[in-house]
């Protein structure tokens, strides 16, 4: 993702700022999106989050190299998960359920503020894509890769985290509603991590190829949600 756009263009002034957007999109919603999971445990009754140290906004409780850099080449990725015990929960059903959410909620959240932010760029600055922009005006620049990156990030970030394949959030929701000797959390729980992993492996790959693929669709999707709603005040992407 971002790497290809530096490839492409180079490493300009231009190019480097749009890094730093980047950079500053990926930490935010990587630590909100755990920090939302170890605090709604804590609302739920469980203190494992906050006795680690997780309940931080410091990104290097919460990152991981592998995940970062796949954030980086592919256009998701994943942290550190913060550590629940969800024997404290008051009701384990509906911590579990909520506490799983909390992340892609807070992606969710997050996707709409900057799709608030990015209409407001495109609408009182200069608007195109930020291939095209004019390098001399970096404040728009800037502004423009910023919200544009906070928006597509976080839903690729939302969906990446409902799939439901272990470890991810979408297999703890399917987990906590299955019956205990369901076959496909078992199967998951064996090789959610292969599965995974051959998965990201796969996306890499046609990312790297110019092929759609389900991502490409979310954010294709994105994009179109975005003309619809922002259109009528005259702005696009």
């Amino acid at each position: 993702m971002i790497v290809r756009y530096l490839v492409t263009n180079g490493l300009t002034g231009a190019s480097l700022l749009v890094l730093l957007a980047y950079i500053i999109v990926i930490l935010t919603a990587i630590v909100l999106h755990e920090l939302s999971h170890g605090y709604v445990a804590y609302l739920n009754g469980d203190m494992t989050a906050k006795a680690q140290g997780r309940l931080t906004l410091n990104p290097l409780k919460h990152l991981t190299p592998i995940g970062t850099l796949l954030l980086f080449f592919v256009g998701f990725g994943f942290a550190r998960p913060v550590p629940i015990d969800p024997r404290n929960f008051r009701d384990y059903k509906k911590g579990m359920i909520a506490t799983s959410l909390a992340g892609v909620t807070m992606n969710l959240f997050l996707a709409l503020i900057n799709s608030i932010c990015l209409a407001l760029v495109l609408k009182f600055g200069a608007w195109t894509y930020v291939e095209s922009m004019d390098a001399s005006n970096y404040f728009t620049l800037f502004g423009y890769a910023l919200f544009f990156y906070g928006m597509h990030v976080n839903i690729l970030l939302m969906v990446f985290n409902l799939l439901p394949i272990y470890p991810l959030d979408g297999f703890r929701v399917v987990e906590t509603l299955a019956e205990p000797d369901n076959k496909y959390v078992d199967f998951m729980y064996r090789n959610g991590r292969y599965v995974l992993l051959g998965f990201i492996i796969l996306m890499y790959l046609l990312s790297w190829l110019n092929i759609p693929d389900l991502f490409d669709m979310v954010q294709d999707l994105a994009t179109m949600i975005f003309n619809a709603i922002w259109g009528g005040i005259g702005v696009g992407i």
